[in-house]
């Protein structure tokens, strides 16, 4: 039955059942059936096909609402710095519009409204939308009261700035609340904000990774709708690869990961015009596995290694694949990440066997899952730089090949 939970999910609000994972799926359907009193699965099924209050309140309990402010830091700053170089220089009449979506529990969008606010903009000059699909994590975001742990890697001065502290919480001030307005909503729905003005910046991070490939394409076109003409918009560093080339133009600095939104022709010169990006080719190639030709003599001069006793292995499905055992090898990293959907070692090398069945864009998911998980994963992100060269998107393989290049050199500083 859980098959059927996991495709109804998706439907609703794009989740891949991959990425959620049997075992935690499983185990939140356990908790309502219990909750619910219901014993058979088929009966909650046909619940949650009627209900949309039970959905609501099985949604909530398997988003995964990982946040805290100032999270990666860069966009922030970034943010920061279009808005003091760029927006404020202009004196538009209008004020700096931004969506934050998902915005989970509130810690995003009010980051952007404090890093606005140290750029020097002042209340009114700026209005940010903040969207989310859990009611549970949106009453807790215009609640505005965290505990330590949402600060970690924050200054103390910048929270104590902004923050009362309260007990054991530490609870926004009102001056940065004013400028955030919540609502409630699903960025897989075509119409959603359809009677708001198009955005000038839209933080959509770490949501794409999670969907599949019809609800990723569909999340794609809604933000393209919902943005303004040369617009910003910050994704997570696994999913700079999800935006079509000719509308969206990646952006330095590197730590943001950021594109302007363009329309067909020249883009302009100013804050984030694309820089010149030197070709990089000295970082050594990454893991290559290449299926054995049907017939082909296998000559060794050493006697084969012997797999591990623990089949469910990243080192066994390696050595199968070694042996050109590639479906046999894929079996096992698909088995892994059913338990531990944060493998990014089995995700690697399950793109790298997709790979070289020829099985691209299940491979480019498997690399962009990867690289989320562990942004320092070598052999993901020089495989995806591969594949989006020979898709066409040069800039983006560049812009992974350079990344590659950091991360070799910062591993020779070592």
């Amino acid at each position: 039955m859980m098959p059927q939970f996991g495709k109804l999910l998706e439907e609703t609000i794009g989740m891949s059942p991959e990425v959620l994972g049997d075992k935690s799926l499983a185990r939140a359907v356990r908790e309502r059936m219990s909750v619910c009193k219901l014993e058979n699965e088929e009966r909650y099924l046909e619940k949650l096909r009627s209900s949309p209050q039970e959905m609501e309140v099985l949604v909530d309990i398997v988003v995964i609402p990982e946040t805290s402010f100032f999270r990666d830091k860069g966009p922030f700053a970034t943010l920061g710095q279009y808005a003091r170089d760029e927006w404020m220089p202009a004196r538009h009449a209008a004020p700096l519009r931004i969506l934050s979506a998902p915005c989970s529990s509130g810690e995003e969008p009010y980051s952007i409204a404090m890093a606005l606010m140290e750029a020097g903009l002042k209340s009114g000059e700026y209005e940010i939308d903040a969207l989310d699909i859990s009611r549970a994590l949106l009453r807790k975001a215009e609640r505005a009261a965290y505990t330590q742990y949402s600060f970690r890697g924050v200054p103390v001065s910048l929270r104590n700035r902004y923050f009362e502290s309260v007990g054991n919480e530490f609870v926004l001030k009102d001056q940065v609340r004013q400028g955030v307005s919540f609502t409630r909503g699903n960025l897989l729905d075509g119409h959603i904000l359809a009677s708001k003005l198009p955005y000038d910046v839209v933080f959509c991070r770490n949501l794409l990774i999670y969907l599949g490939e019809e609800a990723r394409a569909c999340v794609v076109s809604v933000i393209e709708r919902l943005m303004a003409r040369n617009g910003l918009l910050f994704v997570g560093h696994a999913e700079t690869s999800c935006f079509p080339a000719a509308r969206f133009v990646p952006l330095n600095p590197r730590a943001a990961f950021h594109f302007r939104k363009i329309e067909p022709g020249p883009v302009a010169s100013g804050f984030g015009a694309v820089a010149a990006i030197p070709s990089m080719v000295s970082f050594p190639p990454p893991v290559q596995i290449t299926p054995k030709k049907p017939g082909a003599p296998q000559i060794t001069e050493q006697p084969p290694r012997e797999i591990p006793k623990s089949k469910d292995s990243v080192e066994a499905a390696r050595q199968l694949a070694d042996l050109g055992q590639l479906p046999e090898a894929a079996a096992i990293c698909e088995r892994m990440l059913r338990e531990d959907g944060t493998n990014a070692g089995a995700y690697c090398l399950l793109g790298i066997v997709l790979q070289g069945l020829g099985k691209l864009p299940r491979a480019e998911e498997c690399f962009n899952r990867a690289i989320y998980l562990d942004e320092r994963c070598y052999d993901a992100i020089v495989h995806l730089s591969l594949i989006r060269e020979r898709s066409g998107d040069s800039a983006g393989a560049e812009v992974l090949r350079r990344r590659a290049a950091r991360i070799q050199q910062q591993a020779r500083a070592l």
